[in-house]
């Protein structure tokens, strides 16, 4: 974890694309914490808990067990999946890229 500490706040600096932002970071190192009261996960939900986690850290509302129940987890992916798909630039804005031109190349 310690290099992560001191990579990512270099990160973000370096990778600002102008200089308003990179005058936001710090090259201060993060610091971290390690709960214990995060509720197990099934297989293959680790990743949206961690997320989710980090979600709530940084908006500072409370991590809630009840929320984060192993019954939750589909619900958790879904929405995020859908979040993520609504952040990307252009999303949207798809070009045909099925190759209908060479429809019937091949055919006799």
């Amino acid at each position: 974890m310690e290099p992560f500490l001191y990579m990512v706040p270099y990160l973000l600096v370096e990778c600002a694309s102008s200089d308003e932002q990179r005058a936001q970071y710090s090259l201060e190192p993060f610091t971290y914490e390690r709960p214990t009261n995060i509720p197990p996960a099934r297989a293959g939900d680790c990743g949206v808990y961690t997320l989710k986690y980090i979600e709530c850290h940084a908006l500072e509302i409370e991590f809630s067990k009840k929320d984060f129940a192993k019954a939750n987890g589909k619900t958790m992916r879904d929405k995020m999946a859908v979040d993520i798909f609504q952040e990307l630039p252009d999303a949207h804005d798809f070009k045909n890229k099925d190759n209908d031109a060479n429809l019937g190349a091949y055919e006799g």
